[in-house]
């Protein structure tokens, strides 16, 4: 054999040997380390107690679109509380929230977990960045403490559930669909054709169901009469300024005061602060491979107008 061939020998037992290093590392992970999977960087300070901040940046779903750059995957964020709670050294978190909302069973799983934490005895801070609103306040009612800026949109305190009408557009392409269904609402929502009273009372309800579960979320999270979040929960934006005179928040602050405020609370002198990163593992790694190697297209289908046709219940600001 040449000295190219024992070059690419080499080569080749190497790479086998990595991939066989990031295939043990995901198994792993997937096994009885589930709740480490996310790497630590620290941002500042020492001592033994941790104060982890994580961020809620962007539109929460739970789906994962390839061609948006502007959500928030929900399970990805719940695995980074799952990794608060198991790990005692960590005494409190910081969340920046900086969101418009989003679907309603995200944000509700999210802030169910938030309850979790805060039951594992770790308090919950909250950031608000630029926007806190709908799914984005949702997920904020149960904090401990709640710091934004006098600038910052919050509120729209509601729920919202859009239904496209195509049918104008069908009638003027000559489309037409023949629907054999099996009840008379299995096609309830269907956008060739218009609501008919049944079915708007039918959304109607359930839109209403997820808005009363709203105002509980904020009248048990904010220690508010349920009156009183009822006037005024009516879809509205407010601003910092608003909201603190409606007890929506606690007090202004950046994410450094809310970082400091969340070391006292957690009764430490010294902490160091951290946030969480993704473990680098053999599917992440290809995943970046095929990413890098999409980008130009990625880019330009990002730019299309994208136009949703699937109905869902929504905490979200809609400007």
């Amino acid at each position: 054999m040449g000295r190219k061939g024992w070059a690419w020998t080499i080569i080749g037992v190497l790479f086998v040997l990595m991939i066989v290093v990031f295939v043990v590392k995901d198994t792993q992970l997937t096994g009885e380390n589930i709740f480490n999977k996310w790497e630590e960087q620290l941002v500042e300070g020492s001592g033994n107690g941790k104060i982890v901040q994580l961020s809620v940046d962007g539109v929460i779903t739970q789906s994962t679109d390839m061609f948006s750059t502007n959500i928030f995957n929900s399970d990805e964020f719940i695995s980074q509380l799952d990794q608060v709670i198991h790990d005692e050294s960590v005494k409190a978190v910081v969340i920046q929230v900086n969101s418009p909302g989003g679907e309603v069973v995200a944000s509700d799983e999210i802030h169910s977990k938030i309850l979790e934490v805060k039951q594992a005895g770790k308090p919950v801070i909250i950031s608000m960045g630029a926007m806190a609103a709908s799914g984005g306040y949702y997920i904020s009612a149960p904090a401990d403490r709640i710091f934004a800026n006098p600038n910052t949109l919050t509120g729209s305190l509601g729920v919202i559930f859009t239904i496209p009408n195509y049918q104008k557009l069908a009638d003027w392409l000559g489309y037409k669909e023949n629907v054999i269904k099996s009840g008379q609402l299995k096609d309830i929502g269907n956008p060739l054709r218009e609501l008919t009273k049944e079915e708007q009372q039918i959304f109607q309800k359930l839109v209403d169901e997820s808005y009363q579960q709203f105002v509980d979320i904020i009248a048990n999270g904010r220690q508010l009469p349920r009156e009183q979040v009822l006037k005024i929960a009516d879809g509205r934006v407010y601003s910092g300024r608003q909201a603190k005179e409606l007890k929506l928040i606690d007090e202004f602050g950046s994410l450094a005061d809310a970082t400091q405020y969340a070391i006292k609370k957690a009764g430490l002198e010294n902490a160091r602060v951290i946030r969480y990163s993704r473990s680098v593992t053999f599917k992440s790694l290809l995943t970046g491979v095929n990413q890098r190697t999409d980008d130009s297209v990625l880019n330009m289908l990002q730019q299309l107008p994208k136009v949703s046709s699937e109905p869902r219940l929504l905490y979200l600001y809609q400007s």
